[in-house]
């Protein structure tokens, strides 16, 4: 082998180094871009899916809180309803016993009549309530919630009319210190605009 042999075999070997030795830098670059942006979409996914969970939360709580408060309405209903048929009942005895005193038939057929009266307006009253609660929807669209919303309002002041009638204004009390408790006091606002 002369020099020149050895020149053209070390010149080819050293031209097959670089070749091999060439890396495509934009490649390694794009693997560090690409790695970038496989964590932006492992973080999307995941928010996207913490967000799904506590917005159902939010909604269990939110409906739990709202029908509390019917569930209680109810609970009030039909215990006056329970009251009312009771004295109701138990009128026909009375009747009987207004008769054998002649004295005290006068008085006692006012007090019946204004009674009566009464109770007529109070189960007026508990009906038009009854409506408002058993019209809730369990929908949960916009036009449902703003019913509901509507309609509690117009339980809650048909519930201090009976309230107030029956003289038990603890029991509007107990159910505006129910709100406070499990709803709390803080009004969410419904433009959203103004909600940030």
């Amino acid at each position: 082998m002369d020099v020149k042999d050895i020149e053209i075999s070390t010149d080819a070997v050293r031209n097959s180094t670089q070749e091999q030795c060439q890396i495509d830098t934009d490649e390694v670059l794009n693997l560090e871009q690409e790695q970038y942006q496989l964590g932006y979409q492992e973080g999307v996914e995941q928010s996207a899916k913490e967000q799904y969970f506590e917005g159902k939360q939010f909604g269990y709580q939110t409906g739990f809180q709202r029908f509390l408060i019917v569930g209680y309405i109810q609970g009030l209903i039909e215990e006056w309803e329970n009251q009312i048929s009771m004295v109701g009942g138990g009128g026909d005895d009375e009747k009987q016993k207004e008769k054998q005193k002649e004295k005290e038939r006068e008085k006692e057929k006012e007090r019946e009549k204004e009674r009566e009266k009464e109770e007529s307006t109070i189960k007026a009253h508990l009906n038009q309530l009854k409506d408002c609660v058993d019209g809730s929807s369990l929908n949960n669209d916009e036009t449902s919630v703003a019913q509901f919303e509507i309609s509690l309002k117009k339980a809650r002041n048909k519930l201090r009319v009976i309230c107030q009638m029956k003289k038990e204004s603890w029991k509007i009390n107990e159910v505006d210190k129910l709100i406070d408790e499990v709803g709390g006091t803080m009004q969410v606002s419904e433009n959203v605009d103004e909600m940030w």
